[in-house]
């Protein structure tokens, strides 16, 4: 499945997920910050990839993010992710890419930041596995 069709089917369940218009529900909008889903909207809608896409994203597979060690120097200092940090996960949370100063980066800030693009990645990745949960 190309990309464009994952984004668009994640739009629609989204919006349904969500009670919102669909053309409120962008690749870019972040799930928590722009469109208001809660821990609750995120089980629904990471069931909602299962029955759609025929693969299951678990908590797990947001491990780019709490596999951090915050206590390490090289990723955080004085209270914020370091540029470097930033720049590795990034490649998950396209959102970090409109943060004005990679410096200034909480951990706090970082699962505001996860998109309908952070979940086409991650279905994405299912789907080249074949599905498989490893």
């Amino acid at each position: 499945m190309e990309r464009n069709e994952i984004v668009r089917v994640l739009r629609e369940l989204v919006a349904e997920s969500l009670a919102l218009k669909p053309e409120r529900v962008r690749p870019e909008s972040r799930l928590v910050t722009d469109l208001g889903a809660d821990s609750l909207d995120f089980v629904d809608l990471l069931f909602g990839i299962e029955q759609r896409f025929g693969v299951r994203i678990a908590e797990g597979d947001f491990a780019f993010v709490a596999r951090l060690d915050l206590s390490s120097p090289a990723i955080m200092r004085d209270g914020r992710l370091t540029p470097e940090t930033v720049k590795r996960i990034r490649e998950w949370l396209p959102a970090l890419g409109t943060v004005g100063d990679p410096a200034a980066v909480t951990p706090a800030q970082v699962f505001s930041m996860i998109t309908i693009e952070t979940l086409a990645l991650l279905v994405e990745k299912r789907l080249a596995a074949g599905g498989s949960l490893a």
